[in-house]
């Protein structure tokens, strides 16, 4: 019968513990290691060691606590990301999280306000045209064959109409304007993203390590519980 591998006890506040840590899951020898804080500690998501190998070598590491701390990393990472750079990410991705009825609300006085002054420079006929086009009725002529100017009331009524066609989909309204890619991009310029709901999807999707693993996408977890991945 095979024995348990026993697990090690690793001490993350202690340097060399954490390189015989190491040590023992690259197959290095420790001595040969070097370590220190990582710039990655500026997110404020706890310790976080480089690792490399003493002489050059071209080889890096970061290491964390475990799997909750590697978890609180990318998640600020992901959050940094999309404040600053939502273009990284899936257009539908950002979309899904974007308050579509704040959006829609934020947009409506700018909108209305230039229907009205479109709708106000109209000749009358192009006017009671656009009118009867929303299912309006168009008043009679008179024994002229002249037609009435619109009212104000009658401006706001049809600008009222084509508001609530218009911004049924915000998005699309904004994508009609701007085109897909800064539509988004005015979205969240206007209505914002759900920062923290967003940074969860990504990382439970795609992983810690898709966002931490830039050498290969990949963390590794030492016996000890401590979790690593590989940076050059």
């Amino acid at each position: 019968m095979a024995s348990r591998k026993k697990k090690v006890a690793v001490d993350f506040d202690d340097e060399d513990s954490v390189l015989a840590e190491m040590g023992r899951a690259l197959d290095i020898d420790p001595d040969e290691l070097t370590i220190k804080e990582s710039h990655l500690m500026d997110f404020d998501a706890g310790t976080v060691y480089e690792i490399n190998v003493r002489g050059g070598g071209h080889k890096e590491w970061h290491v964390v606590s475990g799997e909750d701390a590697e978890r609180e990393l990318a998640l600020a990472i992901v959050k940094q990301d999309l404040e600053e750079e939502p273009g990284n990410f899936e257009p539908n991705f950002i979309e899904s999280h974007i308050d579509v009825d704040r959006l829609r609300n934020d947009l409506e006085s700018d909108v209305r306000n230039q229907l009205e002054e479109d709708l106000r420079e109209m000749r009358d006929r192009d006017f009671w045209r656009t009118w009867e086009g929303e299912g309006f009725d168009v008043p009679e002529e008179d024994e002229d064959g002249d037609i009435p100017s619109p009212t104000e009331d009658q401006i706001t009524e049809l600008a009222d109409r084509q508001v609530e066609e218009q911004l049924r989909d915000p998005m699309e309204y904004l994508e009609n304007i701007y085109g897909r890619e800064d539509a988004v991009k005015k979205a969240i310029e206007i209505a914002g993203i759900d920062i923290d709901a967003a940074a969860e999807e990504a990382v439970d999707t795609d992983g810690p390590a898709h966002f931490l693993g830039t050498y290969d996408g990949n963390s590794y977890t030492t016996d000890g519980g401590l979790v690593y991945w590989r940076v050059n």
